[in-house]
């Protein structure tokens, strides 16, 4: 496989591999800071010669209801004498505070986009919670008017961060697997480090909305990030997007499904708006089994934000942030948090207007 390392980009090796955001009137400048996910809310229920039933949390403790809407349960005191009657009592008191108690990724997702991408923390950052059954494709961000047109991006690598502080840079290095360490494993960063420079596009919609012309900008940042022409074909639908290679042109990917979980999108102002999306790719390429391909299952988010300058270009900062998959070996020491986080700055210069 071919590691998507540049000279630039060598996780930890280079004095400016530290990430940095974009001064931003909405996002402050500061490092992330890993937040790990506490454990699921505990309740228990102790065997012992004191009141049956209190709901009171032992002298000199804290109490674990908070003044936050993200609440913990308490601990619930039992004596071995109650009756049958008492453990009904109990049991039916645990099921009303369980169904009450948001855990930390519900409470994330309760906040806007804005505010979590401005706590800069890992938590923050977090995979989406997903319904068991997706009945319906994720809706296409509609982006403001100001973005509408062909515009010439070009882009530069801020930096990046490692998360979840139990795994060690050496320790991540090994899974080559983890979106962004190989070529093409994140097509918006086809070569994770690297300084980009490509046309993208934002036309109106059959709503009469501004959108993200997806198909044309997938080809057209994989095609000038690498500098020669390598995708084949690019189909997209609202929620996926499969791409085709020229064969021989790569290593890494003969072909990529890349699905669209989720979508969000937050105006904060009349120059600034933010977005993200949650994203699966699978990518397809040659294997040493000789006729079975190499199928490489990976999952990101993107988080945007756009600002509008005087001059009517657009500033925009990209963080992206890869997580790990069930199969791993690595995947409970971080079930939901990223792993890796990138950023990225981009200058979006108008070419054409519509």
């Amino acid at each position: 496989a071919e590691i998507s390392m540049s000279s630039d980009f060598a996780l930890g090796h280079s004095p400016a591999m530290q990430l940095c955001f974009a001064s931003h009137p909405s996002i402050p400048l500061r490092r992330l800071t890993a937040r790990p996910i506490s454990s699921a809310p505990r309740v228990g229920i102790m065997m012992g010669a004191h009141s049956a039933f209190s709901e009171q949390p032992p002298s000199g403790e804290e109490s674990l209801f908070p003044s936050s809407s993200c609440q913990s349960p308490p601990a619930w005191s039992l004596s071995s004498s109650s009756s049958r009657r008492s453990v009904l009592r109990v049991g039916a008191a645990l099921l009303g505070v369980l169904a009450s108690v948001q855990s930390p990724i519900e409470c994330a997702a309760a906040e806007s986009l804005s505010s979590r991408m401005k706590s800069r923390s890992a938590e923050a950052l977090s995979k989406p919670l997903l319904p068991a059954i997706v009945a319906l494709p994720a809706p296409d961000i509609v982006y403001p008017d100001w973005m509408e047109g062909t515009w010439v991006a070009s882009s530069s690598f801020a930096g990046f961060e490692l998360p979840v502080k139990k795994l060690s840079k050496e320790t991540l290095m090994k899974d080559a697997d983890i979106p962004g360490f190989q070529k093409l494993s994140v097509l918006a960063l086809p070569d994770v480090g690297s300084p980009m420079k490509f046309p993208v596009r934002f036309v109106r919609g059959e709503k009469g909305t501004v959108v993200e012309d997806r198909a044309y900008n997938i080809v057209s940042t994989i095609d000038n990030s690498l500098g020669y022409k390598v995708v084949e074909k690019a189909t997209c639908s609202q929620d996926r997007c499969s791409i085709t290679f020229t064969q021989g042109k790569t290593r890494n990917a003969e072909r990529v499904e890349l699905f669209t979980l989720t979508r969000e999108s937050e105006k904060t102002g009349e120059d600034v708006f933010v977005c993200s999306e949650y994203l699966r790719q699978v990518t397809y390429s040659l294997s040493t089994t000789f006729g079975v391909a190499r199928q490489v299952v990976g999952e990101y988010a993107h988080f945007w934000t756009y600002q509008r300058r005087p001059d009517g270009s657009i500033r925009a900062n990209l963080l992206t942030a890869a997580y790990l998959q069930p199969q791993d070996a690595l995947f409970f020491d971080a079930p939901t948090d990223p792993v890796v986080v990138y950023s990225n700055d981009f200058t979006l210069s108008p070419l054409k207007r519509s």
